[in-house]
């Protein structure tokens, strides 16, 4: 009895080592097993890529938009898609792309799809002039408290403007103890490329 059961495992754990993905391999041990993007057909990339373009534009997408075949993975269900967004001359307008796709390369209409700036309808809305330093100008000048410590200053993707934006928050107090981080302070999210004020809001750690 002993023997059959060796043997039964021992043809299982031929047949598990056996198994390969044609366009991916294993990267982690859990269910759902993960899968690192390899060899994923030409024709779905080019969707991918395709729809990405037409919402960023085919002149903005050649230029900044590459596919980072690290973070994009196949979870033996779907596949998850990580486009990292680098702008020459521009270091502090970097941002990440993420989306779901099924096998054939449509979008997961139930997934969210994050980062890509809405550039093919509005060009200008995508030249990310403002620097970091300017940001800072401009927070000044929009009345932003300076608050207890040097402001937090960060280039995000922002879903409600659909691009990316400058967030400047200050804090005007914070404490550390047994029920962890309390703070309060105001957030001011300025448009990335005019340097418009977009909103003024306080936030609170409580």
């Amino acid at each position: 009895m002993r023997n059959i059961i060796l043997l039964s495992v021992l043809g299982l754990s031929f047949i598990l080592s056996a198994c390969s993905c044609p366009v991916c391999e294993i990267t982690e041990n859990r269910y759902p097993k993960t899968f690192k993007l390899m060899g994923v057909p030409e024709n779905m990339n080019e969707r991918v890529d395709s729809y990405i373009a037409a919402r960023s534009g085919e002149d903005f997408f050649l230029k900044n938009v590459k596919l980072n075949e690290t973070a994009s993975y196949f979870d033996s269900v779907k596949y998850y898609w990580v486009y990292d967004i680098a702008i020459e001359g521009k270091e502090w307008a970097s941002g990440k792309i993420e989306l779901f796709t099924d096998s054939l390369g449509n979008v997961d209409p139930l997934m969210e799809v994050s980062g890509i700036p809405e550039c093919a309808s509005n060009p200008n809305s995508c030249d990310y002039t403002i620097t970091p330093t300017k940001a800072k100008e401009l927070a000044q000048k929009e009345g932003l408290k300076a608050g207890v410590k040097e402001w937090s200053v960060k280039f995000i993707w922002n879903p409600k403007y659909k691009n990316y934006v400058w967030q400047v928050l200050s804090t005007l107090e914070e404490s550390q103890g047994s029920h962890g981080f309390r703070g309060s302070g105001q957030e001011l999210i300025l448009d990335a490329s005019t340097g418009a004020k977009l909103e003024m809001n306080e936030w609170k750690v409580r």
